[in-house]
């Protein structure tokens, strides 16, 4: 059986980025991918892939668009073709696709035209081609049902796993206290909702993301973009880890929170539950009071939370995601 795996969304820091990577170490696939820019930092990632000097909004065209150039022509007759979250090629072989979340469809506004419209495009196509389509939680099962129901014989969930840059060792620890998020400004992300939580508290808060703004509070940081060492520092020296938003595919950071000992406060959301599961404090998002008290109860009790969260986060491992990726292949062909 010959499965080709298109790896071009490592490149862009996200956990799409940490899957993919994950599931390619661990998979005898043909990895392929491609882009102009960055194509020796993928090259280095992959190096026994095959990768091409090709713009992804090029190939946004030519596959979600015109839905032509079959992934034959660039790495030859496979049996199975696990397509990115970006585009979605033509082929002969069986198709699979994974789905980790429907922001862009859920969240249309607080998404960029160029990015919904991608994904728009490509959809149509998994939903009138691909043989299986992987979901990442039974939440994002539920959305994909709901949003496109001819599609939900074919959904199939397999959860991640904590992604191998949570692993590296802290190395430096912060002398003050703090609340750590992680999280852009974006409306869904509830940032905003958390500051003024924080506030009530009196409690110094960290937040890491694409924001690099000075905050008129000096008691709430953005820290911007940062190496993953730096987000390792940050995590593991945390008095609480607190992830507010109002929907998420997954929760990666959570798992990192629990590796790194740290308590974790998230929203009363399902999908934190299948993340988290009774190893943290739930709050209503909405409600900038419960989510003070989420805090200062996950701080209160971090001996509990710490010891819960590790039993947790060995429900997750990256071999049992690519096991049953694995299988899910095996079935198509």
């Amino acid at each position: 059986m010959k499965i080709a795996l298109d790896v071009s969304p490592a490149l862009y820091g996200t956990g799409v980025a940490d899957y993919t990577v994950e599931l390619a170490r661990r998979l005898p696939v043909l990895q392929f991918g491609y882009s102009l820019r960055r194509r020796p930092e993928l090259q280095r990632l992959f190096p026994t892939a095959r990768i091409f000097p090709f713009p992804p909004t090029g190939m946004h065209y030519l596959w979600n668009k015109l839905h032509v150039f079959p992934i034959e022509i660039l790495v030859g007759p496979v049996d199975v073709y696990h397509s990115s979250d970006w585009a979605q090629a033509p082929s002969g072989a069986k198709k699979v696709t994974t789905i980790h979340d429907l922001a862009p469809f859920l969240y249309p506004g607080e998404t960029s035209p160029e990015i919904v419209a991608a994904h728009t495009a490509r959809m149509k196509w998994v939903v009138e081609e691909c043989d299986k389509i992987i979901c990442v939680t039974q939440n994002t099962a539920n959305d994909m049902a709901k949003l496109f129901p001819q599609s939900s014989s074919r959904l199939i969930v397999i959860p991640e796993a904590m992604p191998s840059r949570f692993l590296l060792t802290p190395s430096y620890s912060y002398s003050y206290s703090y609340i750590l998020a992680v999280g852009a400004r974006q409306p869904r992300k509830n940032i905003d909702r958390l500051i003024s939580a924080s506030a009530r508290l009196s409690k110094k808060l960290i937040i890491i993301g694409e924001s690099n703004q000075t905050s008129p509070d000096p008691s709430v940081v953005f820290t911007g973009y940062i190496s993953n060492q730096e987000l390792v520092n940050y995590i593991a020296s945390a008095s609480c880890f607190v992830y507010p938003s109002l929907y998420e595919g997954f929760g990666l950071p959570i798992l990192g929170a629990f590796h790194h000992r740290v308590p974790v406060t998230c929203s009363d959301i399902s999908v934190f539950h299948e993340t988290a599961g009774s190893a943290a404090v739930y709050f209503d998002p909405l409600d900038e009071q419960s989510m003070a008290q989420g805090i200062t109860d996950a701080i209160k009790n971090k001996k509990t939370l710490v010891a819960v969260g590790t039993k947790q986060l060995a429900k997750f491992s990256w071999s049992h995601t690519a096991n049953e990726t694995m299988k899910v292949y095996k079935s198509l062909c």
